[in-house]
């Protein structure tokens, strides 16, 4: 059954209170993933806190938040994206929640920025997920991204490295 969906750019910072409650489940998503390869303890409250602390960077006019609602206006999932510099784009906190999966909204939300990095002048757009998330990889896959190493200006502390992997699209070639 489809579902009735609506996709839009935040103008401003959206409802914290909101945010913070998607972005408890994104967090736990995370820390899950990263014990499965091995990885290190987050603390999913000051990640959210962090998260929430610097979500104007994440808002125009050097980032964009697009937001997934259903018909009531229930948010479903979310996905940010900053300028690094004027040439390159990071996205980052793509989460879609459990009821709102297969329906390609994942996907969606991950061109809706990529169009907006590009809008914003971005040449390259860098994106990272933990190791052996495969679903995530094969999808950055079929958006035309590529392996790369660690990039300079990446928002994840050093110290995750060996647990994730990064990708970058050439939107140039793309």
């Amino acid at each position: 059954m489809p579902i009735d969906l609506s996709l839009t750019f935040a103008d401003t910072a959206p409802d914290l209170g909101e945010l913070s409650e998607l972005l408890t489940e994104y967090y736990g998503q995370i820390q899950e993933r990263l014990m499965n390869v091995g990885g290190p303890h987050l603390s999913i409250e000051t990640e959210v806190r962090t998260s929430l602390e610097a979500i104007d960077r994440f808002l125009p006019p050097n980032g964009a938040i697009v937001l997934a609602r259903d018909s009531s206006g229930f948010l479903l999932g979310c996905g940010f994206m900053r300028m690094i510099d004027p040439q390159r784009a990071e996205l980052k906190r793509l989460y879609v929640r459990d009821l709102a999966r297969g329906f390609g909204l994942g996907r969606k939300l991950i061109e809706l920025r990529i169009d907006k990095a590009k809008e914003m002048g971005a040449k390259t757009i860098y994106a990272d997920t933990v190791r052996g998330n495969s679903s995530m990889l094969a999808l950055y896959d079929r958006l035309g991204f590529t392996s790369t190493p660690r990039y300079d200006g990446n928002a994840n502390d050093a110290a995750l490295d060996p647990y994730l992997v990064y990708r970058k699209l050439d939107v140039r070639a793309a």
